[in-house]
């Protein structure tokens, strides 16, 4: 598969394989990266010099929603190998380049207008190597940015049109009295908030593109069947698993594969074999191992993390840097946001005995329980969903 955007009127073309590379950055991300011999090509050209030749590098691809007046400051640290960053900022509205740096590891761009924006990681010159991509200044916005002018957007005029819904042009914080809708498109999920009618009730739903209707529930990702999909070739290549090309409601003879990135957790469901027994597993990225049990988004450690500080500051709360095993002794708070759920432990204490809680947002307190239904203890949840019981 290839992929390309233009840059200030030339074409940046990813050769190869990036089905799902491009990772969801939010304000205060702090991301591991790796450029391997293997990742995807660019060409690109540096424009900071006129007439600069054309030039090929690998890298990696990451997206992120900003509005107008955000000062976006990126910086790499490069942690192993001998890697030269060379960092690109690309407007999807127009599909030009904004940014670009080859010196410094860094970038600080005042966003003009909201929109998406895609940041190219490349190593100059054939250099490889480990990295920290850190990202701030983007504002609170989790929801893909509606194209600029409204008629041009055809998700909009499709809700409008099929469905009779009149969307917001942006969703707000709360959307309890919303019509949700999540459209999953390759590498990226738009979702659009709506005034509730007769037919459609305030809810999240998703877009069927095969069917054309709205189904309710957020979406799941699910690894993809192509042959192209790099996650599906890791389960074939190295670990000798027969993918399915979907996972079926029961899965509890299958092996079961998560694979986390960024804000998303992507799902593969294959037959066991005699390595691999039955059961779920979660792919380290770091050792390249299939590790026993399934995995949440975690919670960061860094002292900029605002859900963080809300247990600590708010509530009094000491909070661990990660979730052990056993987590029965602990307080466990989910966070829903968006399409995924953070999970954080701290240590009990005189408000707050060892169980498990939800933050509500409204009230800016605890709720015991987990997100969702609680009829049954959820190990995964996407959106209040649970993916994994």
């Amino acid at each position: 598969m290839a992929a390309s955007v233009a840059i200030a009127g030339m074409m940046v073309i990813a050769i190869g394989d990036i089905v799902g590379a491009a990772e969801r950055l939010n304000d205060g991300d702090s991301v591991n990266g790796v450029i391997r011999a293997n990742s995807p090509t660019f060409r690109f050209r540096n424009q900071t010099r006129t007439g600069s030749p054309i030039q090929t590098a690998t890298g990696e691809e990451y997206t992120f929603n900003a509005q107008q007046g955000d000062t976006i400051e990126i910086s790499v640290d490069v942690e192993e190998g001998n890697l030269a960053p060379v960092l690109v900022l690309i407007s999807s509205q127009n599909e030009r380049q904004v940014a670009y740096d080859d010196t410094q590891n860094s970038l600080r761009y005042r966003v003009p207008a909201d929109g998406e924006y895609r940041l190219l990681v490349l190593g100059q010159n054939n250099t490889r190597g480990r990295y920290t991509l850190s990202v701030s200044g983007i504002s609170d916005n989790s929801v893909a940015q509606n194209p600029v002018s409204p008629n041009a957007d055809k998700r909009r005029q499709l809700l409008a049109d099929e469905f009779g819904l009149r969307v917001l042009d942006n969703c707000p914080p709360a959307t309890g009295s919303l019509v949700v809708v999540s459209f999953v498109e390759s590498t990226q999920t738009y979702r659009y908030c709506a005034s509730p009618n007769r037919v459609y009730r305030a809810g999240e739903y998703t877009y069927d593109a095969i069917s054309g209707e709205l189904k309710t529930g957020a979406p799941v990702a699910q690894g993809s069947s192509s042959t192209n999909d790099a996650k599906r070739r890791i389960l074939e290549n190295e670990f000798g698993l027969r993918v399915l090309d979907n996972c079926p409601p029961a899965t509890g003879s299958l092996v079961v594969v998560s694979f986390p990135e960024s804000t998303q957790t992507y799902r593969y469901c294959a037959n066991a074999n005699r390595v691999y027994p039955a059961g779920e597993y979660t792919y380290d990225a770091v050792s390249g191992d299939l590790k026993r049990g399934t995995t949440v988004a975690g919670s960061s450690s860094s002292l900029n993390d605002s859900r963080r500080q809300i247990l600590q500051d708010e509530l009094g709360l000491r909070v661990l840097d990660t979730c052990p095993a056993a987590t029965s002794s602990l307080v466990v708070v989910s966070f829903e946001e968006s399409n995924q759920i953070y999970r954080y432990c701290a240590n009990a204490n005189r408000n707050y005995p060892a169980g498990e809680y939800t933050y509500n947002t409204s009230t800016r307190n605890l709720q015991a329980g987990t997100p969702g239904r609680n009829s049954q203890r959820c190990a995964v949840s996407v959106a209040g969903v649970c993916v994994v019981k």
